[in-house]
This record gives structure tokens, sequence and C-alpha cells, in this order.
């Protein structure tokens, strides 16, 4: 269900109406009025927009959003959160050819190649989509594509920032090996 996305998304949380809307959707899921949402309280600001992640998704999506990794975002980072939550939903609604609701495998690839603007090899593709596809159905619904297309977000950050030539390969030791897989979930 991507009813209340599709309102935020819609107007790319930029006219006021809009933003008055998410602020006050914020503060009443900021239960200690800090200001920032914590990773459960993302997770129930994710649930609650109809999008059911695990903690450790809500907690690998609050990070995309936290460059200071203080396992908390701001109003702000929580509106770029969910424009960039919008941008994978058009990327999933262009690609569900069928309108099943649901992305099959090739789906999956011709999307996260189109909203990445990368070309994975079909060997890295088949074991990052076997570990976002929990089910082994072939296919991912929405929130499985959204936690997939964040895994990939911080696969390519991670490996940009060791790429710092931008060649496309970059050579690691196995603590840099573990530092980058460390960064991805």
């Amino acid at each position: 269900s991507y009813s209340f996305c599709t309102l935020l998304i819609s107007s790319k949380a930029t006219n006021m109406a809009t933003e008055q809307q998410m602020m006050g959707w914020f503060g009443a899921i900021d239960k200690d009025r800090s200001g920032f949402l914590d990773g459960k309280e993302l997770q129930e600001a994710l649930r609650q927009a109809g999008l059911n992640f695990s903690l450790m998704t809500a907690g690998m999506l609050m990070r995309l959003f936290d460059p200071a990794k203080q396992n908390k975002i701001s109003f702000d980072q929580f509106k770029n959160l969910f424009a960039w939550i919008g941008q994978k939903q058009a990327g999933f609604v262009h690609f569900d050819a069928d309108r099943s609701g649901n992305l099959s495998r090739p789906e999956v690839y011709n999307a996260v190649n189109h909203v990445f603007a990368l070309r994975m090899d079909q060997p890295a593709f088949e074991s990052a989509f076997s570990a976002y596809d929990p089910d082994k159905s072939g296919t991912m619904s929405y929130t499985e594509f959204v936690a997939f297309c964040a895994y990939i977000e911080h696969c390519s950050r991670t490996f940009r920032s060791f790429d710092g030539q931008n060649c496309g390969s970059v050579t690691l030791n196995m603590s840099q090996f573990i530092f980058a897989a460390s960064q991805c979930k």
C-alpha cells in the first residue's frame, strides 16, 4: 500500500501543506520531543506510512540520511528520506509491467540498473536479490524492493569511498573488506 507515501511523494514534500502535514506527523512520532527520530521512532513512522520494516531495515534507511552517524534523523533528513522512498516508489511502479504489486526478478534487475544507473552483473544481482527475497518467491514486494534499494545505495556509497580514482575497481585487504561489508547493512 502506497497511499500515504503517494500523498507525500506526489508533491515531493515541497508544498507548504504537505510540509506542515509531515511536520505534524514527525512531531507525533518524536515521543521524547528531541527534534530527532531514533530507529524505533522511524520504524513507527514508516509503519504508519504502510511500510512495515524490521528495526534493522529502518536503521539501514536512517543511516542513508544520517551523515554524522548519530543514529537519529532530523525533520529535514526525514523529508529527504521520504523523497528518496518516493523515487524508489516511482521506479517500482514504472517497472511493475504487469501491475501485480510485486516485481519479478527481471523487473527488479531492470529497475535497479535504471534507478542506480549501474550495470550489475548477473551473479552479483542474483546473490543480492536472494538476500532480499526472504520467502524465496522470485518476486519482491514494494517494501522488499525499498529495503533492497537501501542496501544497493549503501553498497554504492561504500564502494565509492574506496574508489578514489572513480575507475570502477578497488582492491581491499581483509580489514577493509569487513569494514565495507558492515557499512552495507
